[in-house]
């Protein structure tokens, strides 16, 4: 028989495993951005929109890279 713990214990669990402190202000900050390109979309300035979106796309494709580079970088070599 196994134990559950309650709710609020499982909630407590779960906000320290992902960090809240580290991302939250992050979050918060990203918001008005985000609603300034929607805006601009639905403004019909598509293309003020598209330069705002450039950094974020770029990190974005840099993040890939990094990955992909790292993966590549510690794949383990199968010696026979």
């Amino acid at each position: 028989m196994s134990w559950n713990p309650p709710r609020l214990t499982r909630i407590k669990h779960a906000l320290i495993k992902s960090r809240w402190k580290n991302w939250l202000f992050p979050a918060i900050c990203i918001l008005p951005y985000v609603a300034c390109v929607i805006w601009m979309l639905f403004a019909g300035l598509i293309w003020i929109a598209q330069i705002m979106m450039a950094p974020i796309f770029m990190g974005g494709v840099l993040a890939l890279v990094t990955f992909w580079l790292a993966q590549q970088e510690f794949k383990k070599v199968r010696r026979r």
